[in-house]
């Protein structure tokens, strides 16, 4: 059962502001950034962590988000038979009338997410660790291959996504996925996810770009294995790890060869990661430079409020 203090959150989200989270009266941590969202750990609620997404437009579309999300951890955990973490969703209109939804889920011990086992983990444990995962992303595309066009689903598989209770051996415990919040289902082609969720936090001036030119591509990443197994490797960049890709392309492309071939994936090379990655990377950077051009025009010159939460400096390796 997760134990939220709902009156303490809503203070929380009623003094919160984004553009300056810091000031904050009621003290919190940040315990991770995502492209619209904030994960945060809240007052004495040690034992739970809250994604703050962006607010919605209306009650209505709030509405439907939560319908796709649901729908969404019911087709991996039930349909697909992957082990995702639990949730809940506390709700409410703040201050300012905007339409809040905090996503709530069980605040995992930080040396269990994927990202920290890369670090220490050994080269016996990365094979199982990325054998844990391929397990789960190749139940994902046979599901696939068997019902599109009428049912696809998509993820963002990267290992920050992943929590790990042990890599001592093949029979260790299946992974926990933790990140449903950008439920990824296409039916006939279509996305259920309200893609305009994706555009709350992309500069006035930039939304037609990104509507045309970017934002299918991106999405479109999620719903193909190599793709989703290429940015899989590509965060080992990020997290100072690139003297273990080579390794890591070894073991995936032995495993598609052997245990995957009926899903006919290309194999990853070394060169192909190294060039998403920086090419990811660079995108990025630009569009987080034009988000924080967006808050000071905001924030200083409208004295609008600006409701994302930018990280700091972001250290990239290559």
């Amino acid at each position: 059962m997760l134990s939220v203090d709902r009156k303490l959150l809503q203070e929380f989200e009623n003094q919160l502001n984004p553009a300056n989270p810091f000031a904050s009266k009621i003290p919190f941590k940040i315990l991770g950034y995502g492209e619209i969202s904030t994960v945060f750990q809240i007052g004495d609620m040690e034992d739970v962590a809250l994604k703050r997404m962006p607010p919605f437009a209306s009650k209505e579309q709030r509405r439907e988000y939560r319908q796709v999300l649901e729908e969404y951890h019911q087709i991996l955990s039930q349909k697909i038979g992957i082990r995702v973490a639990e949730y809940a969703c506390e709700e409410f209109t703040n201050k300012d009338g905007e339409h809040i939804l905090y996503i709530v889920q069980e605040r995992l011990p930080e040396e269990s997410i994927g990202h920290r086992w890369l670090q220490r983990c050994s080269d016996t444990e990365l094979t199982v660790l990325i054998h844990r995962v391929l397990d789960n992303l190749v139940k994902i595309w046979r599901k696939n291959q068997q019902d599109a066009p009428e049912e696809v689903i998509g993820l963002d598989a990267q290992i920050s996504n992943w929590s790990f209770t042990g890599l001592d051996s093949e029979d260790a415990s299946e992974p926990v996925y933790l990140d449903t919040s950008t439920p990824l289902i296409r039916r006939f082609g279509h996305e259920l996810l309200n893609t305009e969720i994706f555009l709350k936090s992309v500069p006035p001036f930039l939304v037609w770009i990104v509507k045309l030119a970017f934002l299918q591509q991106v999405l479109d990443r999620y719903y193909d294995l190599h793709l989703v197994l290429t940015d899989f490797v590509a965060n080992f960049y990020k997290e100072g790890q690139a003297h273990r890709i080579p390794l890591a392309v070894q073991i995936i492309n032995a495993y598609l060869a052997q245990q995957a071939v009926d899903l006919n994936i290309a194999p990853l090379s070394e060169k192909e990661v190294r060039k998403y990655y920086r090419e990811d990377a660079f995108i990025w950077i630009i569009f987080l430079n034009f988000r924080r051009f967006d808050r000071f025009l905001k924030t200083r010159l409208f004295r609008r409020k600006y409701n994302f939460i930018l990280p700091g400096t972001i250290k990239r390796f290559s």
